[in-house]
């Protein structure tokens, strides 16, 4: 369940039925918990890396071998292993398996994800649509937002 809460002053924060969330969470007089918030990052941005997706399987070869890059989520994994956005696991075998990160709102600030969108771009322009100059597609890009 979500509650949205307004800042009365930088020590307080206000709900619209207090009542209705300290039932909500079995809270007495006198009781402490524990909340974890955070400030959701810029939805521009959420929409300029999925512009950057939705434009590079727009402009991809027609080539058999990008045809698993037209899946969004498949092109998405793709590229955080491709820059190095990955967690490693090692099976018992002694594989290793590369799992992209997740690039979710919570996951990272807006500086990381500014980083993550360039480094993306450049990849991309260099690995999958060598006849694009970097600056005409981020120009393309920036068309769809």
């Amino acid at each position: 369940m979500k509650f949205h809460c307004k800042v009365l002053d930088k020590n307080a924060l206000s709900h619209e039925t207090d009542e209705d969330f300290k039932n909500w969470l079995k809270l007495k007089d006198g009781d402490y918990c524990e909340i974890e918030t955070w400030k959701e990052r810029n939805v521009t941005n959420h929409r300029r890396f999925f512009a950057l997706l939705n434009r590079t399987i727009y402009l991809l070869p027609e080539d058999p071998e990008y045809d698993k890059l037209r899946n969004i989520e498949y092109l998405r994994k793709e590229l955080m292993i491709l820059i190095g956005q990955v967690d490693t696991h090692i099976t018992m075998k002694g594989e290793l398996i590369l799992i992209p990160k997740s690039i979710s709102f919570k996951s990272m600030d807006d500086v990381e994800f500014n980083r993550i969108y360039h480094l993306c771009t450049g990849k991309i322009v260099n690995t999958f649509l060598k006849d694009i100059s970097l600056e005409d597609f981020e120009t393309y890009i920036l068309k769809f937002i």
